[in-house]
C-alpha cells in the first residue's frame, strides 16, 4: 500500500502567506493539544497562525525569514531549546524580528521563571491554562503598541494622509 505521508518534514513545507491585512502569530509549544487550542482561538479571532514545536524550529523559521510574525507566543518548558533561551535568541536577531512582541506562558510557573522570562525580553508572562479574555486583551494591547511604533507614512502618501497619520487622526480602530 502506498503511503500518503509527505516526504517533506513539517518545517520544510513553505508557509502559506496570510492576507496583507491579517496579523500573524507564531505559536511555539511542544504539546500538540496546546497548539491546537491556541491555534483555534487565534484563528477564530482572525489571526493567521504558524506553529513550531520547540525553540530551534521557531528560530530557524525566523532566521530564514520564512515568516515575519506580528506576535510570538511561546511555552517555557520545551525540549531542544526552551522558551527563555528562544526569547534571548530572538532579541539578538539582526532584523525587525528582534522587536516582535512576545508572550511567554507556562503551566508550571514560579517567580524565578517569570523573572528570567522578563529579563530575557518577554513582553508578557502568563500562566496556563490561559484565561482567554486576558490573553485576547494582552494580544490586542501588544499589537496596538507595535503598530503605533512602526507606523510610518510611505513616500507615496499624500500630504493630507501624512498629516492625519502624524496627528493620530488617520486611523480608526473598531473593536
Amino acid at each position: 500500500m502506498e503511503s500518503r505521508m509527505s516526504i517533506h518534514t513539517h518545517h520544510s513545507i513553505p508557509p502559506v502567506l496570510p492576507p496583507a491585512n491579517c496579523f500573524t502569530v507564531l505559536v511555539i509549544d511542544d504539546m500538540l493539544p496546546n497548539r491546537i487550542l491556541l491555534g483555534k482561538f487565534l484563528k477564530n479571532a482572525g489571526y493567521a497562525v504558524f506553529e513550531a514545536t520547540n525553540g530551534i524550529e521557531a528560530l530557524n523559521l525566523l532566521r530564514e525569514k520564512a515568516i515575519q510574525p506580528d506576535l510570538v507566543i511561546t511555552d517555557v518548558e520545551m525540549p531542544v531549546m526552551d522558551g527563555i533561551t528562544l526569547i534571548e535568541q530572538i532579541r539578538h536577531l539582526d532584523s525587525s524580528t528582534a522587536t516582535v512582541p512576545i508572550i511567554t506562558a507556562s503551566g508550571n510557573p514560579d517567580e524565578e521563571m517569570r523573572r528570567e522570562a522578563i529579563q530575557a525580553g518577554t513582553d508578557v508572562f502568563l500562566t496556563k491554562p490561559f484565561d482567554l479574555k486576558m490573553l485576547q486583551k494582552e494580544i490586542a494591547g501588544l499589537l496596538k503598541a507595535r503598530r503605533r511604533t512602526t507606523r510610518q507614512p510611505s513616500r507615496e502618501t499624500s500630504p493630507e494622509a501624512q498629516s492625519r497619520v502624524e496627528s493620530g487622526t488617520g486611523l480608526s480602530v473598531e473593536k
